[in-house]
């Protein structure tokens, strides 16, 4: 197990690297164009040899598949601002006239009467779920009456209000709640994001290598058809010398016919094998590319409570169950909260100023004297409640099924990991009994050559 990690992290250590280099800035300019060696073959076509590190990048650089898993990436961080919002500080101002000229009962009233109000202020609402308001006004009034003392007159006000709830969202528990959900989802879905760069990893080397055994059986059956027809020379000598019959060296020609047709299914796999590639990579259709490693020859060493420990730490999916139960956890608590009445502690501070200039006005607002303080508790509660205790059971029911998904993917794992293991294991012990067998009979192939070249063997075809 650890030489196979050996062989396999500098390949996904570059996948990985290359695509954190693609989501900066700095790397928008750069291809990742692959700086393999060009050979030319036979018909004047330049193939392109590529090591399967050069095909990973290249493939982490410009496939689909990493471009829509980075923007989705993306997408799902854009919810932090939306759960972070609540915390905005906003700031609005107001602009009002009126003018009246009505006609007015008494006498003492004015005929003409208007009224110029301006006011800004900033609300903010805090962690603790404390939402403070700050608030400057001036109302200018103006009158052709004879009997108001102050004409005009400003009268200027200075606000601060405060509410803090005691019951529902108490010190902003939903608030802060919210936030850190979207935080772990966030976490999940950068975590299911690297789940497909790297399936598309394990994609172009499985594809690598299917390219590797293609390239072995095309040169597996062109050595067959080579063998083929210096058989059928022999043959075709040796009927002519009588030393054959020609029904023999008829099977011989077919013989031949039979490899080239076997050579040429061998190429078009070999072919399909480097489409298949050439599209996890997304490379033009014009380019022709080729394997530049072979298969390895070391053996790796496995051990099953080794490969179970590693997957529980490093499966990505097992993770997200287990942040998915975390999530659910919270959720609970916070619909738990949203049952509670809402209390709610309010409390408010004026201090004011009246002056025909607007200066003087603004200056009383300092003034102790001209203050006005309230201070109260609102409480507000749905008699049924239906709505919140219908949001809880709903959560109860999320976090159990959470649970039960995390038991079901920790068997997935036991499973997967346990059928894999038997799988190379058999893999392995096959893999040696036919290279024995592959020795063998090449010897016994050898031995089939040199009885040919006298004269002695059964071998026609």
């Amino acid at each position: 197990m650890k030489n196979r990690r050996k062989s396999i992290a500098p390949v996904l250590c570059a996948g990985l690297f290359c695509c954190v280099c693609f989501c900066t800035p700095a790397a928008k300019g750069d291809s990742g164009e692959p700086s393999g060696t060009v050979k030319v073959e036979g018909r004047g076509e330049e193939v392109l040899s590529l090591s399967l590190e050069e095909c990973v990048r290249y493939a982490v650089y410009n496939s689909f598949e990493v471009k829509m898993a980075r923007l989705d990436l993306l997408i799902a961080e854009t919810e932090r601002m939306y759960a972070e919002a609540v915390f905005d500080t906003v700031v609005y101002g107001n602009v009002e006239y009126s003018e009246d000229k009505r006609q007015q009962l008494s006498v003492f009233a004015p005929d003409d009467d208007q009224t110029n109000v301006y006011s800004a202020g900033v609300v903010k609402k805090l962690p603790t779920g404390t939402e403070i308001t700050a608030e400057f006004s001036d109302t200018r009034s103006w009158s052709n009456s004879s009997f108001i003392s102050r004409n005009p007159a400003h009268a200027a006000e200075l606000t601060l209000e405060a509410k803090q709830p005691l019951g529902k969202n108490i010190f902003g528990y939903l608030d802060r709640g919210n936030l850190s959900v979207t935080k772990l989802a966030i976490r999940n879905a950068g975590l299911e994001t690297k789940d497909r760069i790297e399936s598309l990893i394990a994609k172009v080397e499985k594809a690598y290598w299917e390219l590797v055994f293609a390239g072995r059986s095309v040169e597996f059956h062109a050595g067959m058809l080579e063998r083929a027809r210096d058989l059928n020379e022999a043959n075709t000598r040796n009927y002519d010398l009588g030393l054959i019959e020609r029904g023999d060296l008829l099977a011989s020609e077919a013989n031949v016919l039979l490899r080239a047709t076997d050579l040429r299914f061998a190429e078009n796999e070999y072919r399909r094998a480097e489409e298949d590639l050439k599209l996890l990579m997304n490379m033009a259709d014009d380019r022709r590319v080729s394997p530049a490693e072979d298969f390895p020859q070391s053996a790796a060493g496995y051990d099953l409570p080794d490969c179970l420990k590693e997957a529980f730490e490093k499966r990505r999916d097992y993770r997200i169950r287990k942040r998915d139960v975390e999530i659910r956890n919270i959720t609970l608590k916070m619909k738990g909260n949203s049952m509670w009445p809402e209390i709610d502690l309010t409390a408010s501070m004026i201090s004011s100023g009246i002056d025909p200039k607007f200066p003087k006005a603004a200056g009383k607002t300092t003034v102790v004297d001209n203050t006005y303080y309230f201070a109260g508790v609102e409480v507000s509660m749905p008699l049924e409640n239906s709505l919140a205790r219908g949001e809880f059971e709903k959560a109860r029911h999320e976090k159990e099924k959470a649970i039960l998904a995390i038991k079901e993917t920790e068997r997935a794992i036991i499973t997967e990991v346990g059928n894999s293991f038997r799988d190379v294991i058999t893999f392995r012990k096959n893999a040696a009994s036919v290279s024995e067998a592959v020795s063998l009979q090449r010897e016994n192939l050898k031995e089939e050559e040199k009885r040919f070249r006298l004269g002695r063997s059964s071998t026609r075809s």
